[in-house]
């Protein structure tokens, strides 16, 4: 069985009026089972919607986040959590990072770490963030794995 950990830009395509045809098509050819997000993705979603400005796009936001249709029941028991394994990676990745002179962002070296902890393969359309690492990008490639 393959796992996957859905990078937050992943999560936010799907919610587009007009998402990603490949993304759509590589998603509809995977097993619910085999899908998972993290808390940080959790996180980075509801910051975005608290950084709007009060009004209608940020209340639409907010009721689909916490409805039936949103990520944290759309994903529920297949939410992965930073644990002492992942910090442990995580802490790997930062130090890696800088000793070879590019440093890291935080975030998303804890979703890669979660990745790693979880025996997951990262799916992104961020690439660049989470280069040397292992990543597929079904937007941009083949939705062949």
């Amino acid at each position: 069985m393959n796992r996957y950990l859905l990078d937050t830009n992943i999560v936010s395509e799907t919610i587009k009026p007009f998402p990603s045809a490949r993304l759509v098509n590589w998603l509809s050819n995977q097993l619910d089972d085999e899908l998972f997000i993290s808390t940080i993705t959790l996180a980075e979603i509801q910051r975005g919607i608290f950084t709007l400005p009060r009004g209608k796009k940020r209340n639409e936001l907010n009721q689909w986040f916490s409805s039936v249709e949103g990520p944290a029941s759309i994903f529920k028991g297949r939410i992965l959590s930073f644990d002492n394994a992942s910090a442990t990676i995580w802490a790997q990745l930062m130090a890696d990072g800088k000793k070879t002179g590019r440093p890291r962002n935080g975030f998303d070296m804890l979703i890669a770490a979660i990745a790693y902890a979880n025996d997951c393969l990262i799916i992104t359309n961020n690439e660049k963030d989470f280069s040397g690492l292992k990543v597929f990008n079904p937007i941009k490639k083949s939705t062949e794995l």
